[in-house]
């Protein structure tokens, strides 16, 4: 379940629906207050993808990637549909200290954003690692997902 909270002529006004996903927190709050609690927000509902039957945020991708060090700070996520079945594609910028090393450590890296996408997803990840400042950049929200289904 997930709402916003207005404060309206002093008195909460509770919105339900607002594609918002969050989680509500049960029990008081710690300093005492009565009200319910929601944790951060974790995405939106209209971000969601269906890969091969799994329901894939972009936002786990994203948080999978940044939590590892050598991954620079963009990325690209591909849908594609072949022979009936989707596909997803991620395309990684690495970080300049890596991408000046060794094959093998390239190599390493990739079966690494493979295996923690994997685990995290459930669904296989075809990725690509990338030169630093190749992958196309916008202007105010970033457009991470292309859907060529």
């Amino acid at each position: 379940m997930v709402f916003t909270t207005l404060v309206r002529e002093g008195m909460p006004v509770i919105r339900y629906r607002t594609g918002d996903i969050a989680a509500v927190y049960p029990g008081r709050c710690p300093c005492g207050r009565t009200h319910r609690r929601i944790s951060s927000i974790k995405g939106r509902t209209d971000d969601m993808l269906i890969i091969k039957g799994v329901n894939i945020y972009p936002l786990q991708i994203e948080k999978i990637l940044m939590d590892i060090s050598e991954v620079g700070n963009n990325y690209l996520i591909e849908i594609e549909k072949k022979d009936y079945m989707d596909s997803i594609n991620i395309k990684v910028e690495v970080g300049p200290r890596i991408f000046h090393g060794s094959i093998s450590e390239l190599e390493n890296l990739k079966k690494r954003i493979v295996q923690d996408l994997k685990t995290e997803i459930l669904v296989h990840a075809r990725v690509s690692l990338v030169e630093p400042d190749t992958l196309p950049k916008s202007e105010g929200k970033a457009v991470r997902v292309i859907d060529r289904r």
